[in-house]
């Protein structure tokens, strides 16, 4: 089993962002994407530069191809339970029983409603997470990193 660099847990703007800074710096990343963006029923984003009136989708597949070019992973799947190992960093393990080594994890979920810690708990590690309200609306993003 192969071990990556860091594995970032949500694939949308943001997850696909820290990718692919990732990626090209070199780093072995995987985006775990479950496929069920916030903003799927959104048919245009606004006030996003350049990308103005750009279907979100198609903001997603230009991210993913973008990170693809610089070596990163994508795979779809859901993320069921973080175990951390003492010797190498933690154990991500996917609904489908797939296990992934990783020596770094980014959170990039989001979720709705109101500032919370993130969903994803990890004992054993020190883990930050910075939370953002968006200024169209009254949702709340979050991004997680266990260091």
């Amino acid at each position: 089993m192969s071990q990556y660099d860091a594995v970032v847990i949500g694939g949308g703007a943001a997850g696909l962002s820290a990718a692919l800074v990732l990626s090209r710096a070199r780093r072995r990343v995987l985006v775990v994407d479950a496929g069920s963006p916030r903003n799927a029923p959104a048919a245009h984003m606004h006030g996003f530069l350049s990308r103005d009136g750009l279907p979100p989708t198609e903001l997603l597949a230009l991210g993913r191809n973008e990170v693809k070019n610089y070596g990163g992973e994508i795979i779809a799947g859901t993320v069921t339970a973080l175990v951390p190992d003492g010797r190498t960093g933690f154990w991500v393990l996917l609904g489908d029983g797939q296990r992934i080594s990783a020596r770094r994890l980014l959170v990039t979920t989001g979720y709705a409603t109101s500032y919370r810690t993130s969903p994803v708990c990890v004992s054993g590690g020190p883990a930050t997470s910075c939370t953002v309200r968006t200024a169209t609306d009254t949702r709340f993003a979050t991004a997680g990193s266990v260091c």
